[in-house]
């Protein structure tokens, strides 16, 4: 992992000036960073300005924490987009429901999930998980996976995924909960607008209101 640290200089340059050349927020694929004696899987937002969000990857997988030897992050960070704020929850990290919580509790419309799985297993939990996080949040998820594979790379031999834009499930959205979504396994552009007043009415005045009918501590005691 030290080996693919080092691109981390050359990963910033290049989304950098795309992000600048081209005036979009780019939230490219993960790097790994070093930081002293440690490694983390790291997701980058490019702002156009010169700005870079950094969301170092909070839950590891066994062979992140394993044979990869990464350091896991400390802290949800959420990001300044024009429309409001988002946070990034990177692949196993939106299996998780209270990182989703988190970010919708500080104010988060939109969670993006930058995902690697190397078979159907892995691409579905993040998939119905991402999807979950959608529904009870009642935000916008966008999820972005690898496709193809990288024969010489251990783990990565092989890629399974799918890009979608999803929806709460309510009347505003459509019926399916997903605005947009490429084919499973193909490389290829995916795009919608995110309406950010229909979101905001569906979660003040929506068929269901999942996020305030929330119950307290009387029927969801702390779990340590």
């Amino acid at each position: 992992m030290q080996d693919y640290a080092s691109y981390a200089p050359r990963y910033l340059e290049l989304f950098k000036g795309l992000a600048k050349t081209h005036d979009l927020a780019i939230l490219a694929g993960t790097q790994i960073v070093a930081e002293g004696n440690k490694l983390y899987n790291a997701a980058h937002l490019f702002h156009p300005d010169g700005r870079v969000d950094v969301q170092r990857k909070l839950h590891l997988t066994p062979i992140e924490e394993g044979p990869w030897a990464l350091s896991a992050g400390e802290a949800l960070k959420l990001i300044e987009l024009p429309f409001g704020k988002a946070a990034m929850l990177t692949c196993y990290d939106t299996e998780f429901p209270e990182l989703a919580r988190q970010a919708r509790a500080r104010g988060a419309k939109v969670i993006f999930t930058p995902s690697c799985t190397d078979d159907r297993h892995g691409f579905h939990r993040v998939r119905y998980t991402a999807h979950a996080r959608a529904i009870e949040d009642q935000v916008y998820v966008v999820v972005a996976h690898t496709v193809g594979g990288l024969p010489t790379v251990e783990s990565l031999r092989s890629n399974v995924g799918q890009a979608a834009i999803l929806t709460p499930c309510d009347y505003p959205f459509p019926q399916g909960g997903v605005l947009a979504q490429g084919e499973i396994n193909l490389d290829m552009v995916v795009a919608a607008d995110l309406d950010m007043a229909v979101l905001a009415r569906a979660q003040g005045g929506g068929s269901v209101k999942t996020w305030q009918h929330r119950r307290g501590g009387d029927l969801y005691p702390d779990i340590t």
